[in-house]
This record gives structure tokens, C-alpha cells and sequence, in this order.
């Protein structure tokens, strides 16, 4: 029987970076998850998009892991070819979460990183514009998605 396109994608990346690409697991038919250090995003990013035909950003977001302490970056992204779902995720510290811009790579997720800057006080380093994109200019409330959030909203 031959191997499963997602079985591929696996092999090719561990064969070809496996200092780059870490966890890498299938989830479902034709869905797939890896995890890369975040010093190794944009490597990983330009072998998945130039070399593995992952070609199209669906999305981006955060997650906060409060009991763990740390943050999650997960970007979506899309094979238009044979229909596989990648989530390429990235652990960050709580205290300090920062990681270079995918919008070298891929345009699309500009207003994705801008979201999860400004909910979850996820820095991305080289932005073209990280402003607001959702809250309010003189919003001083703290990063609603967070989980310990207060609730401050904007202070006068």
C-alpha cells in the first residue's frame, strides 16, 4: 500500500530538517501538526511554503496556557495541491512572548499577528504594522484573551 501523503510530508521534514522540525503528528485525514523552536520558524516556514507547496495561509492565532506558563502561536496553513492542513505551532514564553513576523513569508497573515499582538501581548518582531487592529487606540486594559484578564477595559 503506498504511504499516505501526510506520512510524506512527515518524512520529508524530519529527513530534511530534523533539527528545524520537532513533534510532528498526523490528527486526522489529510491534518497535520508540527512544532518548531521559535528561533526556527522562518526556516521551517520557507521549506514548507518553496519546498512542500504550502502555499496558502488560512490563519494564525494564540492560545494562552496559564497553568503551564507559556504561549502558543499556531499558523494554519494550507497545501492547494493535495488538500493537507498543516498547524505549524510555536511555544513562547508567558512573560516575554516574542517571535519573528511570518508576513516575510506570507503577506496574509499580517492582520492575524496584529490580532494575537494586541490579545494576547504576543510581540512579533518585524511587523510592518503593529498597530491595533480590534481595540481601541488608548485602550491600557491588558490583552483580553489571556486568561488571567481582568476585564480592565480603557482607562481615562
Amino acid at each position: 500500500m503506498p504511504e499516505a501523503v501526510e506520512e510524506q510530508i512527515i518524512e520529508s521534514m524530519a529527513s530534511k530538517h530534523p533539527n528545524i522540525f520537532g513533534d510532528a503528528r498526523i490528527l486526522s485525514h489529510k491534518q497535520i501538526s508540527v512544532r518548531v523552536r521559535r528561533e526556527d520558524l522562518i526556516n521551517a516556514a520557507l521549506y514548507l511554503r518553496d519546498s512542500l507547496g504550502f502555499t496558502h495561509p488560512i490563519s494564525a492565532g494564540g492560545i494562552d496556557w496559564l497553568k503551564e506558563n507559556r504561549m502558543e502561536v499556531i499558523y494554519y496553513l494550507l497545501n492547494p495541491e493535495n488538500r493537507v492542513l498543516l498547524m505549524l505551532r510555536i511555544d513562547l514564553p508567558r512573560d516575554h512572548p516574542r517571535l519573528s513576523s511570518m508576513t516575510g513569508v506570507w503577506e496574509a497573515f499580517n492582520f492575524h499577528e496584529r490580532e494575537a499582538r494586541e490579545m494576547f501581548g504576543i510581540e512579533f518582531e518585524g511587523h510592518p504594522n503593529p498597530v491595533n487592529l480590534l481595540l481601541p487606540p488608548d485602550w491600557r486594559g491588558g490583552f483580553p484573551l489571556r486568561k488571567d484578564f481582568k476585564g480592565e477595559g480603557v482607562r481615562t
